[in-house]
């Protein structure tokens, strides 16, 4: 419950209560986190000491008395010089240890001599009025301001402590105790070391401890906080680089080689052969198959390469075949690592900014830290060799761009109601033109990501919904703007589309080979044991007359793939449709009743529907409607807090003064307000995310697990596209934000990383990667504080936790199987393997399928609490009828 500690006594504090400071630092937002940091009463600085706990009764005794009895002389000393002396037994401030004055002088000459004059024309004042208490009030108050200006950490402290409630109740507890234990057994008893905190909170914060907390704890005691970003991004591309010291696909296997032989063959062809002929050229040895983009970027990277000697015979067309010679292969390295760092690294740490600028720093870097090592993406585009970082990096520049807020506008105007109004509705539409310009850019990367591979179609369903759903809520409320929105998304998405097309456009036979190139049915539904449904099929021990390609033919499985994927992704897609619908339509909110009615129905709905999720109601729209109950300000508070940004808020000044854009962190604008418009009160931006946000990373999680299962071609490098969604959720261990929901989303997300990158093994075990797959696995479940059977410990553990203990328990057992057996002299198991030599990696898609489907239908039940908990079923269903009945009457 109270801490003493200083920042400059860090060193001398001891390692429990350092990590306990800490902890409570790291309070998530939200219902849990207000509570924690309530503001206290303040009060004279005799309560503080308070909260250290003598051994003895007599030294209880002696603490109290001391308390009770402090001098005048006491009272004039600093707070925290009296709080040191206290501590170390003493009543004379004149003993204090000469290192602690050194701080306390270390703040300057001109500041000690302005606080003396201060305290001096505080004490002469007193006297005069000769109210003896008041001087002495004065005086502490004049040293707590002047630890307030001196360090902010210290005045937080001196504030929490300084609670008299809590010290007579302490003060009372420890006399209790004392004739309790002086009446039965006759000897002090001792008093508890730690009551800071309840038992089961210290428990909590125990179990949250991760390494990388410990880490950016210790960055943050040594002021170093502020270099925790390039910290990370050095560890980042550091580890990248150790990553790429190892082997990659193909190495010295011919005649195909492997992907790294494909994007060098690519660089070649580009690089010599005219545009028309890119995806013509010996299609049978790595014929290029990914769209336009990634033709320019090899020819790109082609170009660069060229430039150097050493590089340039390397990329010989047609002599240049197989090549691996060691220049080649750094060249390369340090292309895919450039990329990287250019776009995937600051895509990650933009799209978490926007998502969690309502979060603590240490929880943000946390999350930061955890998407940038992710060992999947890692072990794939610097281990086995690809350029996967340059389509995800897109697509999550394009996540980024939808994560809109609603908007939290109040501006005061001196003239009337009618002006007002009319000036609200103004901001408003400003603010919705600005989130659909977010949309048009959205539209941009998108396009580029799809054109550079066509497996950002996984997330092509959830951005089309959320997209659609705006253009729809904006033609409810002005058809104009709806169709234009609806016009600029097209023409952006076909205008990027046809430049990176634009060679083969001229002639319809050249477009054809390239969509046959990229779309290759012909393939058959699966090409290698990848972890979806088709594969996990064919693999059961069934007849061959059964198998679906004996049964149906390559068209015929090309359209039941079409379907399954359409079936499964369509709830997912209606709800965030659904809810980028509500969203127009909150944002667009001018009239305080019906703001006030979208409170009643979010908190009716999440009460009575998903009473279990109702952190989803913003902890801005609780407090709100909580506080509007009775009096004039009910619509007003309402409205206010129904509608909250991380766009910042804006004055109606830069909206009559053209400035749309320079919005400021601290809500002003960049102009000189108007004298005729004033705010009426300071109001912080909320944040309230917006429906369509909130269900928009799981949505992308949904469809992208849908492709991956019930895809047609899908490969396994193709479960990178899912993991990207469901990293971006996690954000600490532990974090108790959402009523738990953060810590559920925590947990889901490790387990599909792990199972995601078990799924790889046969392919980076191929690749001469095993032991870098070990040590990232390990390293990175360690680094996060993941211990998959520590929830099987408390007295409920959850069904993610029995889940993730199983599963990992029938990986280390595969794992052991596989190389234990084919090293055992059974003959048995010798024909057996030579058989089947697929079986393991046949065992390890049987294992992967259906654990990666109850992620998929996990993705499903979020979406329906999420959409349950913000009332968008019963909002949308009364605006319906509220619709018709308008149109009848």
């Amino acid at each position: 419950m109270m801490n003493l500690g200083f920042s400059a006594e860090r060193r001398s504090t001891t390692d429990g209560d350092m990590d306990d400071l800490d902890r409570a630092a790291d309070i998530p937002l939200g219902p849990t986190r207000t509570r924690h940091r309530a503001p206290r009463p303040r009060t004279s600085s005799s309560s503080l000491g308070s909260s250290v706990y003598p051994s003895t009764t007599t030294s209880r005794r002696e603490g109290t008395s001391r308390l009770a009895n402090i001098s005048d002389e006491d009272a004039v000393t600093p707070t925290g010089d009296r709080i040191y002396t206290w501590l170390q037994g003493g009543s004379s401030t004149r003993a204090i240890p000469t290192s602690y004055r050194t701080m306390s002088e270390a703040r300057g000459p001109s500041a000690a001599t302005s606080s003396r004059l201060s305290q001096r024309g505080i004490d002469e004042a007193s006297h005069r009025r000769g109210d003896r208490s008041d001087a002495m009030s004065a005086r502490a108050l004049s040293s707590s301001s002047r630890l307030l200006r001196s360090n902010a950490s210290v005045s937080a402290r001196t504030e929490a402590l300084s609670d008299t409630k809590s010290h007579d109740r302490i003060a009372q507890w420890r006399e209790q105790q004392a004739r309790a234990s002086e009446g039965k057994e006759g000897k002090p008893s001792v008093a508890p070391t730690d009551v800071r905190r309840p038992l089961a909170t210290r428990d909590d914060a125990a179990g949250t401890e991760t390494p990388l907390r410990s880490v950016l704890r210790a960055l943050a005691q040594e002021e170093m906080a502020h270099s925790t970003w390039a910290l990370g991004y050095a560890a980042a591309v550091l580890l990248r680089c150790l990553l790429a010291l190892g082997s990659w696909s193909g190495r010295g296997r011919p005649p195909m080689y492997g992907d790294f032989e494909a994007q060098r063959h690519w660089m070649e062809l580009t690089l010599h052969l005219p545009v028309r002929r890119w995806y013509r050229y010996d299609v049978q040895y790595w014929g290029l198959d990914y769209p336009p983009l990634t033709a320019w970027v090899s020819l790109a990277c082609g170009f660069v390469g060229s430039l150097f000697p050493a590089v340039h015979p390397a990329l010989a067309l047609r002599t240049s075949r197989g090549e691996e010679r060691a220049a080649l292969v750094l060249f390369m390295r340090w292309s895919v690592l450039l990329l990287d760092m250019l776009l995937y690294l600051p895509a990650v740490a933009w799209f978490l900014s926007r998502r969690l600028h309502t979060r603590s720093m240490r929880v943000r870097h946390i999350a930061l830290l955890t998407v940038w090592l992710q060992p999947a993406l890692l072990l794939i585009d610097h281990g086995h060799f690809q350029y996967n970082g340059v389509m995800l990096g897109l697509a999550t520049l394009s996540f980024a761009c939808l994560l809109s807020n609603l908007p939290n506008v109040r501006t005061g105007y001196s003239a009337d109601a009618e002006a007002t109004a009319a000036l609200q509705r103004l901001v408003l539409d400003t603010l919705s033109r600005h989130v659909s310009l977010q949309y048009v850019a959205a539209a941009v990367f998108f396009t580029l990501s799809l054109c550079f591979k066509q497996m950002a179609l996984y997330y092509a369903p959830a951005i089309f919904a959320v997209m659609l759903g705006r253009c729809v809520g904006l033609m409810q409320r002005h058809i104009l703007r709806g169709l234009a929105l609806f016009l600029a998304l097209g023409s952006v998405t076909l205008a990027v589309t046809a430049i990176l097309l634009a060679p083969w456009l001229g002639s319809m036979d050249d477009v054809r080979q390239v969509v046959h190139r990229v779309f290759p049915l012909a393939r058959g539904l699966f090409e290698d044991k990848v972890a979806n449904v088709w594969c996990a099929i064919s693999v059961l021990p069934l007849g061959a007359r059964w198998k679906l390609h004996r049964m149906l033919s390559v068209t015929t499985l090309a359209k039941l793939s079409l379907g399954t994927v359409l079936l499964a992704i369509l709830p997912s897609c209606v709800l965030l449709c659904m809810a980028s619908v509500e969203t127009v339509r909150r944002e667009s909110m001018a009239d305080d009743a019906q703001a006030a009615q979208v409170v009643a129905d979010v908190r009716r709905r999440a009460g009575s529907v998903a009473s279990g999720i109702s952190h989803r109601i913003p902890p801005s729209v609780r407090e709100g409607y909580a506080t509007s109950q009775g009096g004039a300000s009910h619509a007003e508070s309402a409205h206010e807090s129904s509608r909250g940004s991380d766009r910042r808020s804006m004055t109606g000044s830069s909206i009559l003064g053209g400035s749309t854009s320079t919005w400021m962190q601290d809500g002003s604008s960049a102009r000189r307000p108007r004298p005729a418009i004033l705010p009426s009160s300071h109001k912080r931006p909320s944040a309230t995310p917006s429906p369509a946000a909130e269900l928009l990373p799981y949505t992308l999680a949904s469809t992208s697990l849908a492709f991956f299962l019930f895809g047609f071609q899908t490969h396994e490098k193709s479960i990178l596209l899912p993991l990207l969604p469901l990293t971006l959720l996690m954000t600490a261990k532990g974090d108790r934000t959402g009523a738990g929901a953060a810590a559920t989303d925590w947990e889901w997300g490790v387990l599909a990383n792990n199972v995601g990158l078990f799924s790889m093994w046969p392919l980076l075990q191929r690749d001469g990667q095993a032991m870098a797959w070990w040590l990232l696995l390990l390293g990175w479940n360690a680094l996060i504080g993941y211990r998959p059977w520590e929830a099987l410990h408390t007295t409920r553990a959850s069904f993610v936790a029995w889940l993730a203990a199983a599963t990992y328990a029938a990986m280390l057992g595969l794992l052991a199987l596989e190389y234990l057996l084919p090293s055992m002299p059974w003959a048995l198991l010798t024909r057996l393997l030579q058989r089947y030599p697929d079986l393991f990696p046949v065992l390890n898609v049987l294992l992967c399928v259906p654990v990666l489907g109850l992620l998929w239908l996990w993705t499903l039940k979020k979406q329906v609490q999420i959409a349950l908990a913000s009332g968008l079923w019963s909002i949308s269903s009364s605006s319906s009828s509220n619709r018709k009945a308008a149109a009848r009457t």
